[in-house]
């Protein structure tokens, strides 16, 4: 007998076949019962997990977002001596990179966030969470106000790019990556100048980083 899913695995489930299903769908023709039949579960136990099939779009997305994470602590965590900064733009790339197969769907989610303020406040919810974890694995304090100024303007540094990366038809993302990384300088120029970052921290770690 086949071992039951678990809760967690059928949200899983469920936000895979979300995203699946906004290659092929507008969010506003997809329900439940298509979710349901696409991954053989339930119907009332999606119903119950996603009353709103608007929050299977943000298990679908989160559950992108975690696997490009948990590869991203991995990758610091070998090369610890990286500078925050490096690894800040890495983060950005890497999402960006685990993105790339689904650009058609974060173009209709923008699209249709216009007409859905639910929608439209996960979209920035999620990356804000986002932001905050690349900035932790980065090494750099979120914590009170000056914490979330930075996740918030770490936000604005990947939006400001979206654009750019819709564009972009490198195999590399090699547009996506030098408008990041200007607009990451750009944003570091404007904390500095809010005290957002700490300039001696900065001299510091610009020492640190030459000195490698």
């Amino acid at each position: 007998m086949a071992k039951s899913k678990s809760i967690d695995d059928i949200r899983r489930d469920i936000g895979e076949a979300m995203i699946d299903a906004l290659t092929r769908h507008e969010l506003s023709t997809i329900d439940a019962e298509m979710l349901a039949a696409e991954t053989r579960h339930d119907l009332a136990v999606i119903k119950r997990l996603f009353p709103d099939v608007t929050l299977a779009v943000e298990q679908g997305l989160r559950d992108l977002d975690d696997g490009v994470l948990a590869q991203l602590a991995e990758d610091f965590e070998a090369d610890a001596d990286a500078h925050p900064r490096e690894k800040i733009l890495e983060g950005l790339i890497a999402r960006y990179e685990a993105y790339a197969p689904y650009k058609p769907v974060i173009k209709a989610l923008n699209k249709a966030s216009v007409s859905n303020p639910m929608l439209a406040g996960l979209l920035i919810t999620r990356l804000n969470m986002t932001s905050k974890v690349i900035l932790e694995l980065s090494g750099v304090d979120t914590a009170g106000l000056k914490g979330m100024l930075r996740v918030k303007g770490l936000s604005g540094v990947a939006l400001s790019c979206q654009r750019d990366w819709f564009k972009d038809e490198s195999a590399d993302l090699s547009v996506t990556i030098r408008a990041l990384d200007a607009r990451l300088k750009q944003a570091e120029s404007l904390a500095l100048t809010l005290t957002i970052i700490d300039p001696e921290q900065k001299e510091k770690e610009n020492y640190d980083h030459a000195d490698h």
